[in-house]
């Protein structure tokens, strides 16, 4: 691989073989804004991506309106045998940046993602692949509208009021004891500021819009994080610079805490502690529980959007200069 103009790069003993390359504007007509937006999905054989389809660079149209938003391709081949069916590319206000998420509802896998029209969809898993070349449609089982009072036809009008218009979603939906937790609202680059974490009954079926709500919260404003969901508590983060903390099953505030700078990223449960960044350098360490206790605020000196992760025993903090990887004293 190579830029146009240069000579291919050697390959040597070490590098990786590509086993095979999937065109995603080639293939179904995707037109990704700005990036590949999701991680992917990995379910048993099957892969399930987001196409990242959004607006073209005027922000005044969805290029590619028909094209699909979620696809499956066989993991080994990179076959495409499914693709949903929702007609979410009309509706998209800026793109689609969701990962999809799984969890199993009543014996039936569920996948669920986060669609750029504010709502929250349920697909009924695939359990094999179709015999022929011709991807099946992804069957919805559920929709749930975040915001079914915002003006639906022609979206794209209010590109950049911050006032009113539609609502995307950014973040994962997080699975959990049969509820659906996401964030949606209006759009942080180009959308009203209002949004709300939601909670959703994954057990509900048919063609649904807020008849499957369990609760929900209100936030400071725009969102694009993933909510963490550990011991009945839900954690979530938004671009007011705040985290806050509720009962996940009544969605009730336990405390709120406020951070430098608007957070991307989403929060990190783990070893009884809450970990987040913001986008201007302040690393954010918060006891899990019920009752607030802020234990610990690091200047990075570099703006932090991904979340950390945690592994081995081994804290991992990416900024947008450096790669951390923090262990506690052993001495």
């Amino acid at each position: 691989m190579a830029r146009d103009d240069a000579a291919p790069t050697d390959v040597g003993e070490r590098d990786a073989d590509i086993i095979w390359l999937y065109d995603m504007r080639a293939e179904v007509g995707a037109r990704p804004h700005d990036a590949a937006n999701c991680s992917i999905l990995v379910d048993g054989p099957f892969l399930y991506v987001c196409t990242s389809n959004g607006v073209d660079d005027t922000h005044k149209r969805v290029a590619a309106p028909d094209a699909p938003s979620v696809i499956v391709l066989d993991k080994a081949t990179g076959r495409l045998v499914g693709r949903d069916g929702a007609g979410i590319g009309p509706r998209i206000i800026h793109s689609l940046w969701s990962s999809l998420s799984l969890g199993e509802v009543k014996g039936r896998t569920l996948v669920f993602f986060g669609g750029g029209d504010g709502v929250c969809y349920a697909f009924e898993a695939l359990k094999a692949a179709p015999p022929n070349d011709r991807p099946v449609e992804l069957r919805t089982v559920w929709r749930f509208d975040c915001d079914p009072s915002a003006p639906k036809d022609n979206p794209l009008q209010y590109q950049d009021n911050r006032r009113e218009g539609a609502s995307n979603i950014s973040g994962m939906p997080v699975f959990h004891k049969n509820r659906v937790y996401v964030a949606a609202g209006g759009d942080v680059w180009h959308g009203k500021r209002q949004a709300w974490l939601k909670c959703i009954d994954a057990t509900k079926t048919g063609e649904i819009t807020t008849g499957g709500e369990v609760w929900s919260a209100p936030l400071e404003r725009h969102c694009i994080s993933t909510p963490a969901v550990r011991d009945d508590l839900v954690y979530i983060a938004d671009c007011g610079g705040q985290v806050r903390c509720l009962d996940a099953d009544t969605g009730q505030p336990y405390w709120t805490h406020e951070m430098s700078g608007e957070i991307w990223a989403s929060t990190l449960v783990a070893d009884g502690k809450v970990y987040v960044g913001s986008r201007r350098g302040d690393f954010c360490i918060l006891a899990a529980g019920k009752e607030k206790r802020a234990l610990a605020s690091v200047d990075l000196g570099s703006p932090m959007d991904a979340t950390p992760a945690a592994a081995g025993g081994t804290l991992y903090i990416v900024t947008m200069s450096r790669l951390y990887a923090v262990q506690e004293d052993q001495r």
